[in-house]
């Protein structure tokens, strides 16, 4: 199975040593560990800040070149939206050209909120956004149903771009995440990309109760621990994707408690990988 990649959604979090790290390894040191563990990494702190060339390539140096990179688009082209985003999109893909040259760059995931609904302005800034990342794996995340369509899925395929499908609560207008009656499990383009973010349904809109109480853990909503036979539901489907020609990448963004590391660790086992 040369054409997969497994591993987490962000590597650097502390409360993972003595889970997934040794306790005593320091942090600076995780991630040349963590690819001795793992092929692939979601980078999401990129979505928070603009990242760099020189920023990038030292997670390349770090990790050895072990690593395929999936980089996350920063919030400017996703969340925060502005008429002058073509900057935005010119500086992020500065920053992604080392890895691209040095053939690690597995994808460029454009996560959308679950705001961004189907309109004909978002439709054509979805185009325009794709267009300007032409020569770059893209993959799009919906988190509204309404982008669910045949027509958004050929508008993609026509693009060459592929779409993200996210394990995740059967809530409200989120995407129907399951493989057997869903749309949405159809995977399109050259990757068959797959995030699993956990079923914790109590706590994906989960908000503060009344402005005397702290608002909870933003992370909340991450907290899962797939049972294996939740993972092994994704094994018939990952091997079907692999039998398409499609290069499979699929990242645990259940980071709480280290859930992510040691389901990755379970679904390699899993595949015999």
């Amino acid at each position: 199975m040369s054409h997969i990649l497994i591993g987490t959604s962000g590597y650097d979090y502390p409360e993972w040593k003595g889970v997934f790290y040794p306790p005593e390894l320091k942090r600076a040191d995780f991630l040349a560990w963590y690819a001795t563990q793992f092929d692939a990494v979601e980078l999401n702190s990129t979505f928070y800040n603009m990242p760099t060339a020189d920023r990038l390539l030292s997670f390349y140096d770090r990790s050895q070149g072990k690593l395929h990179f999936s980089i996350k688009a920063n919030r400017l082209l996703t969340h925060e939206i502005a008429p002058n985003w073509q900057t935005a999109a010119s500086d992020f893909k500065l920053a992604l050209n080392p890895l691209q040259e040095k053939s690690t760059l597995s994808a460029v995931l454009f996560q959308f909120p679950q705001s961004f609904h189907y309109t004909k302005e978002n439709r054509l800034y979805l185009a325009s956004l794709i267009a300007a990342f032409e020569g770059f794996p893209v993959v799009i995340e919906f988190r509204h149903k309404e982008w669910i369509r045949e027509t958004v899925f050929a508008g993609l395929i026509q693009r060459k771009a592929s779409i993200a499908f996210c394990d995740m609560p059967l809530l409200k207008a989120l995407p129907n995440a399951d493989f057997q009656t869903s749309l949405y499990s159809q995977f399109i383009g050259p990757n068959a990309y797959i995030r699993l973010h956990g079923r914790n349904a109590a706590a994906w809109y989960a908000s503060s109760p009344s402005p005397a109480q702290p608002a909870p853990n933003p992370s909340a909503r991450y907290e899962y621990d797939y049972s294996p036979a939740e993972l092994q539901n994704f094994v018939p489907v990952i091997r079907a994707a692999l039998s398409e020609g499609r290069k499979v990448q699929v990242y645990f963004n259940n980071h709480p408690k280290g859930h992510g590391a040691k389901n990755a660790q379970e679904l390699k086992e899993l595949l015999n990988i």
